[in-house]
């Protein structure tokens, strides 16, 4: 991607001629193998907001890349977390291998391999970066944060060269020309105008670039340039030596930010009112800082207003006075200060808590001062006619990491993975990352790693900058809260008790009540000003606006959550209404399925963080019940959580002895399910039996039948097929009694199972088939796709392939219907039989690894044991087939993407 896209696949090259799918290729390459979200494809794609239905549109763009890499199709797939590819950027990776071999030279004082690296990494550019898909929003700052890097790695390389004494002094002085305010090249050009007899031209630079860092930023150079200065005034015979350093850079490189940088330079070259908002720590001052020190006309005054160490908003005018010189009063002060700016860039830095003078200020600037560009950095907008707001939100992941190692210069592949939980660990703030990277200096990074969990007590002792804001984390945040009034804080702290986010109803429902009083009616236009201030953020979504915290925000109102004495409150409130959602979820596998998936999985970090509260609450475990136990087939239906979600229920179980039967036989009934399920069908027999003696003494006939129900599943898998059969018939005749068709087909279909697994292959039919109209009547997808699959197993045992291949095709259409990962698994290891029965061998062990390979990914086994004896002997029967060529044929197809494969077999059940 250095230069026009390339498409590599060993030695073929070939072109991906639409800009779009070209895009879209790169986009995924980008990701380097992991899945990128739907929303996040298509804001990079098109923009935030910017296409309906993205979802059908990526669907689209999907397909023609698959049609336009041909062969190669397959490498486009689609990972649990979005879609994926199989691909690198080689060229990206050469330079980062680059990278690491420059820090390494570095640390070991070889300016030969500084300069050996910094070439080879600068031959992998074939033209402009990302050339052919800059017109994207994320190929636009993936270029500009390209173009650094260039620059930063042709300084290197000119840098080493000066230490071995081959520098050319034309390229160097060219370029430092061309960023006349980066010290470190100026301060390069400087020391080879020198060692070239040129001192004359060398004291020139330097003095020109003290001129533009007071012109443009008001600032001196930095003690490495002021010592170069008196060493060339001196004429110091160190100078000559081949082992001279220039001036480091001084830190105002601006990692991650080149596409902003660009855009703003661009605007602020006509009058305009730019305002820059974010989080504390997110790098407003440090952006604005750099966009100052980058003004593009040459001698462009830039005047720099630190309105953070105002106290008062009638300060803000005689700080604009003193900083453009101006003398007066009132009205005639204001209109001169205004005149003064003429041709300038004000910068207003940390505006948040003067609004309304920065407001009167900026209004008068709008009337009489035409030829002013402003600049301001606060935590919300200022809310002038006029004003564009920029928000500067966290680093990227790549972007993040590179952060880190630079200001600590670590940079081995071992430490990286430790980097990245570091920086995500703080919300990827440069401020956070940069704190962290000084504890480098004490600590090892896996030392960092394990404790930054801590990060408001571990961030501290950054430098002193604005007044001390910077100087930790908790700082940084502080002078943030301090503004809000009462209220405000009150909710902010606790809103934090919700993890992962939350809805505006959910926070009505939560946070109301206590000291100081919260009223539904308050909490909508308090988080509006606190997203405002950029303490809260908002992801919309499909049916509407989500809520979050950053972490390191989450833990500072936690604390202050406890400190106002309203902790316990607020917890049990929370904890009431996950149980609520649970509840509420309790009856699945209908129409609105796939909603009811989609809410738990949205509220599952909330569902998890009520858990771990009532668990460890002494008094609250019996909470548990009611989170946990109703929604049992979510947590069995995401297997990797089916352990851990049993042993919730067995810890509250064994805390709560006290708790109502009812709840008790629920959660018993379900933690004999998640029992059964994660390979227990001994542990689930007993559980399910104390629960049916409960629901019994209770006379409970509904919880009576889905125990039953349960037990048989059990046996099933014991392969006690007679006693399945007798606990089914007995469920199917409680639950007509009850006249409940849900329980009804529940129960026709486990009887269906244990008469297939003793053979009685017709009744079995009949019986799957009742269950099949039952379902189709009261539209359960779920349960109609798990049965026509049972019926697709029963008709390949009597031989009809055909009603077997049209019943697993309906079932995998449901499943993939509503993206159910473990049906989907189920049905394509029983398309593996029909494989096999047509024999199409390769095809079938094909299925069986990539379902085998997602069973042990998800944690979901299959259990059932007459369905384990037909999946192991269809695999026994392709592997005895192929013979030699099975091995190869599971190594190809280990990696395959399951939906890809599920769509491919849709299409091939239909033909």
């Amino acid at each position: 991607m250095l230069g026009p896209t390339e498409v590599r696949v060993r030695d073929e090259t070939f072109c991906v001629e639409r800009p779009l799918e070209r895009a879209l290729l790169v986009r995924l390459a980008l990701a380097r193998g992991h899945g990128v979200p739907d929303e996040t494809l298509a804001a990079d794609l098109w923009g935030e907001g910017q296409v309906d239905k993205p979802t059908e549109r990526l669907r689209v763009l999907i397909y023609r890349l698959r049609k336009a890499l041909g062969a190669h199709a397959g490498a486009v797939h689609r990972a649990p977390n979005g879609y994926a590819l199989r691909g690198r950027l080689a060229d990206l990776l050469a330079v980062e291998n680059e990278l690491l071999a420059i820090r390494a030279a570095r640390r070991s004082g070889e300016s030969g391999g500084i300069a050996r690296a910094a070439a080879a990494a600068l031959a992998q550019w074939r033209g402009p970066a990302f050339a052919d898909v800059r017109e994207t929003p994320y190929g636009a700052a993936e270029a500009a944060r390209l173009e650094s890097l260039h620059l930063d790695l042709l300084t290197d390389r000119l840098e080493a060269e000066l230490a071995l004494g081959t520098i050319a002094v034309s390229e160097v002085d060219q370029l430092a020309r061309r960023n006349p305010l980066n010290e470190r090249l100026v301060g390069l050009s400087v020391v080879a105008l020198y060692r070239a007899g040129r001192q004359a031209e060398a004291l020139a630079r330097v003095a020109d670039l003290r001129r533009e860092l007071a012109d443009q930023l008001g600032i001196d150079p930095s003690p490495a340039s002021l010592e170069l200065e008196l060493r060339l005034l001196r004429q110091d015979p160190s100078l000559l030596a081949r082992d001279v350093r220039p001036a480091e850079d001084t830190g105002t490189s601006m990692i991650g930010r080149g596409a902003e940088v660009t855009a703003l330079l661009d605007r602020l070259r006509q009058p305009a009112v730019v305002t820059l908002t974010g989080g504390p720590g997110v790098g407003k001052t440090r952006l604005a800082r750099e966009v100052a020190n980058l003004v593009a006309h040459p001698g462009r005054p830039v005047v720099w207003l630190d309105l953070s160490r105002l106290a008062r908003g009638d300060a803000v005018l005689p700080s604009l006075a003193a900083a453009t010189r101006s003398d007066g009063a009132g009205a005639d002060l204001l209109a001169l200060c205004v005149s003064r700016l003429a041709g300038a860039l004000l910068v207003l830095d940390g505006a948040e808590h003067v609004l309304d003078p920065v407001a009167d200020l900026l209004a008068a600037i709008a009337e009489q001062g035409d030829r002013v560009s402003v600049l301001v950095t606060s935590q919300r907008p200022v809310r002038v006619s006029a004003e564009e707001v920029r928000p500067v939100g966290p680093l990227s992941r790549a972007d993040a990491i590179r952060l880190f190692q630079e200001r600590c210069e670590v940079g081995s592949d071992d430490d990286a993975e430790l980097v990245d939980t570091i920086c995500t660990a703080v919300d990827r703030y440069p401020l956070a990352i940069e704190l962290a990277a000084g504890l480098t200096r004490t600590l090892t990074v896996q030392q960092i790693a394990q404790r930054i969990e801590y990060r408001l007590r571990l961030l501290v002792g950054g430098a002193r900058s604005a007044g001390g804001r910077h100087s930790s984390l908790r700082t940084a945040i502080d002078w943030s809260c301090a503004l809000l009034d009462p209220l405000g804080q009150a909710l902010l702290h606790r809103v934090a008790v919700f993890a992962g986010g939350f809805t505006l109803e959910a926070a009505e429902e939560v946070v109301c009540g206590n000291e100081p009083q919260l009223e539904a009616a308050d909490v909508a236009p308090l988080l509006a000003d606190l997203y405002d201030r950029s303490l809260v953020t908002i992801t919309v979504e499909p049916d509407g606006h989500r809520f979050g915290l950053l972490q390191s925000i989450r833990d500072y109102a936690l604390e202050g959550l406890v400190a106002d004495g309203n902790e316990m409150d607020i917890r049990r409130r929370h904890a009431d209404w996950c149980a609520a959602l649970a509840a509420r979820t309790e009856r699945y596998g209908g129409g609105d399925h796939e909603l009811l998936v989609g809410e738990l999985s949205q509220e599952e970090a909330n569902l998890r963080s009520a858990v771990q509260w009532s668990l460890e609450t002494p008094g609250e475990a019996y909470r548990v019940l009611g989170i946990v136990a109703p929604a049992w087939w979510y947590w069995w239906g995401h297997g990797r959580l089916v352990v851990e979600a049993r042993d919730w229920l067995h810890r509250a179980l064994e805390i709560e002895e006290e708790a109502p039967p009812r709840d008790r036989a629920v959660a018993l009934r379900a933690t004999a399910s998640l029992t059964r399920n994660s390979g227990d069908a001994v542990g689930a027999l007993a559980l399910g039996e104390r629960a049916l003696a409960i629901f019994r003494s209770l006379g409970d006939d509904r919880g009576c039948v889905s125990t039953l129900v349960g037990l048989c599943i059990s046996n099933l898998v014991l392969a006690k097929f007679e006693t399945a059969l007798e606990l089914a018939y007995n469920a199917t005749e409680l639950a007509e009694f009850l006249d409940e068709p849900r329980l009804v087909g529940t129960a026709i279909n486990v009887t269906g199972g244990a008469l297939r697994g003793l053979g009685r292959l017709a009744e079995a039919e009949e019986r799957l088939q009742t269950a099949v109209d039952l379902w189709e009547r009261t539209d359960d997808r779920r349960a109609l796709a798990g049965t026509l699959g049972n019926l697709g197993l029963v008709y390949q045992r009597t031989g009809d392939l055909d009603r077997s291949r049209e019943r697993l095709r309906d079932a995998l259409h449901l499943y993939r219907e509503i993206d159910l990962a473990e049906g989907i698994i189920d049905i394509v290891e029983l398309v593996a039989g029909l494989e096999v029965a047509a024999g199409r061998h390769w095809s079938a062990l094909r299925l069986l690894t990539v379902a085998g390979t997602q069973r042990i990914r998800l944690g979901v086994p299959l259990i059932i044991a007459d369905e384990l004896e037909a999946r192991d002997l269809v695999e026994e029967t392709a592997r005895s087939a192929l013979g030699a060529d099975a091995d190869a044929v599971i190594a190809a197809s280990r990696d395959d993407s399951l939906t890809a494969l599920a769509d491919e077999l849709l299409d091939s059940l239909t033909g």
